[in-house]
């Protein structure tokens, strides 16, 4: 009987061991190279690396710790964080300690950090690799800048149904030179007046050279603008609006870019601020253009003649409330051809705007069909009447 239960242990074990699986209480399986049941190694039977082939995301939801850290070092308080999952977009702020938590879902985020006096952070970070549902993420922000630049992205356009998010992200690129100093930069923002840029436009003294020029281009309609300003305000603050639609059906694009000057918002102009002139006076462009909150879009050349030169001219009293009357006016023109070619000219009047008066800034030389036959004028100030082209010899050749 005692060698009848030895010869039974015997074959048990014998039959553990040619399986493979120890004296283990769980058997473990193969799932197609993945284990369960425990696993020791990243190896399977297959030979296959398991962090190479594991899903892509390993939790459709993560709850990520932000920690901000300030220009001294530290938690930074109540720095405002725009955080964009792959479903939605949010706004957080840290607390008093400079952490911010916040739910996303998908594989990716990206955000960006903004705070009193500092330079403007944007940060994309991947979660993909991320196997426990959380994660921290640490962002150094820097104390390096003394102007504040708003880039907005208004539903302007002549199409109506070219709606767009309101918290749509812009990405821009500047230059900024002072005297002999010079910073360029470039990064992400959301457009809208209370998330300004910060960036470093160093003041400069009389009779030194300075210039800030911006490029912005929207990220849900691919449209484009350019700021280009030398005069920095006792406010340094400046503003820049995107059109929201532009296509090759349109021959030019008119933009105006100008606000009073301490004020963080665009001075809305009404249909009908874009004047036009030439030999024989003024130019009916009712037919020849949309215009709408401040651009102008020329959907034929029809008032231009060839031969011709065309004076424009913009009258700022076509604004809500006449918001610009009594105001130092601060900004730009940007013109652009269906080409995506372009050129600016600053306001660069030195009394403050009264109502009824006119801005000419630049003149269609010849029946210009493209940018090339567009020449700004410079340094004009505002002008009561305007009757002819007279203004376009000087730039017309």
């Amino acid at each position: 009987m005692t060698r009848l239960w030895i010869f039974l242990v015997v074959a048990l074990v014998s039959m553990q061991l040619a399986e493979g699986g120890g004296f283990s209480r769980r058997r473990k399986r193969n799932y197609g190279g993945y284990y369960r049941g425990g696993m020791s190694s990243h190896k399977s039977n297959y030979g296959l690396d398991l962090r190479k082939v594991a899903p892509r995301c390993s939790y459709k939801k993560t709850l990520v710790r932000i920690v901000v850290e300030g220009p001294k070092g530290g938690g930074y308080p109540n720095a405002l964080i725009s955080l964009q999952d792959e479903k939605q977009m949010g706004k957080i702020h840290t607390d008093r300690n400079g952490v911010a938590k916040a739910v996303v879902k998908g594989c990716k985020i990206s955000l960006i950090v903004w705070g009193k006096n500092l330079q403007t952070t944007y940060e994309l970070v991947s979660l993909k690799h991320n196997k426990i549902g959380k994660e921290t993420i640490y962002v150094k922000v820097k104390s390096r800048c003394n102007y504040l630049l708003h880039l907005d992205q208004r539903n302007d356009g002549p199409v109506s149904e070219n709606d767009f998010d309101e918290d749509t992200y812009i990405q821009y690129q500047y230059v900024a030179k002072s005297g002999g100093y010079k910073e360029a930069g470039n990064g992400i923002a959301v457009s809208g007046s209370e998330n300004p840029i910060c960036i470093n436009w160093k003041p400069f003294a009389d009779g030194e050279k300075g210039s800030l020029k911006v490029q912005a281009v929207s990220q849900s309609t691919a449209d484009t603008n350019v700021l280009h300003i030398t005069k920095q305000g006792d406010d340094k603050i400046a503003v820049l609006n995107i059109p929201s639609y532009i296509d090759d059906s349109y021959k030019f694009l008119i933009c105006i870019n100008v606000w009073a000057a301490g004020d963080d918002d665009l001075i809305s102009i009404d249909s009908g601020f874009l004047n036009a002139f030439n030999s024989m006076g003024s130019v009916d462009l009712s037919n020849s253009v949309d215009d709408d909150g401040s651009c102008a879009w020329f959907k034929d050349l029809d008032a231009f003649a060839d031969g011709e030169n065309t004076l424009l001219a913009i009258d700022f009293s076509d604004s809500d409330d006449n918001e610009a009357d009594g105001e130092y006016l601060e900004g730009n023109a940007y013109i652009q051809d269906c080409n995506g070619k372009y050129t600016t000219v600053e306001v660069t009047g030195d009394e403050t705007y009264t109502e009824g008066f006119l801005w000419p800034f630049a003149c269609i030389c010849d029946g210009a069909k493209d940018i090339r036959g567009v020449k700004v004028l410079k340094n004009q100030d505002f002008e009561y009447s305007i009757s002819d082209n007279s203004k376009c010899d000087s730039v017309c050749h």
